[in-house]
């Protein structure tokens, strides 16, 4: 008995001090603030304000994942949403698990030119399925991708190439 008792807590000890690899630890010094820049020649503040009114609706379909305040005369925006990304389970049966965190999105138009920054929060959204509170580094990437993938298609919408855009051809 003492011997099996002996073997178990070695074990439990053992399994303890095993290190995490670094790529399954939380983000530390990675890049949390993500800006792009716009020139739309000949776009008034007012209409590149209208345009990023108009994609942050159609993005945002569900008003959970995100909340604004606007500034029309100022051309400016700022919301507060969330990001659905996989925590890597390195599992045979369940590959990833489900989690989100916050992001902050600041908006900001003038004569011609326009600002996004996107800032990655720490903080995971109640409820949150996995509870980690920003993503570990090799999960990190998604984050990346879903970030440029909003400057870009804020891009086009902002140069009269948006959803709504679309269906002004008829």
């Amino acid at each position: 008995m003492f011997k099996t008792l002996f073997a178990a807590t070695a074990t439990l000890l053992l399994i303890a001090c095993a290190t995490t690899p670094p790529d399954q630890l939380p983000i530390t010094n990675e890049k949390r603030e993500f800006l792009y820049d716009y020139d739309v020649a000949g776009a008034s503040k007012a209409q590149l304000f209208a345009r990023a009114n108009d994609f942050l609706a159609v993005s945002f379909q569900n008003s959970k994942l995100i909340s604004r305040v606007e500034d029309k005369e100022r051309g400016a925006v700022i919301a507060k949403a969330v990001s659905s990304w996989m925590l890597s389970t390195d599992g045979l049966i369940v590959s990833g698990v489900p989690c989100y965190s916050n992001y902050d999105i600041y908006f900001i138009a003038k004569d011609g030119r326009a600002r996004l920054q996107l800032e990655l929060v720490a903080g995971a959204p109640h409820p949150s399925s996995c509870g980690w509170t920003l993503p570990p580094k090799r999960d990190y990437p998604q984050i990346v991708d879903q970030f440029n993938d909003i400057g870009a298609s804020l891009g086009k919408s902002l140069r009269g190439e948006g959803k709504l855009d679309k269906l002004n051809d008829f």
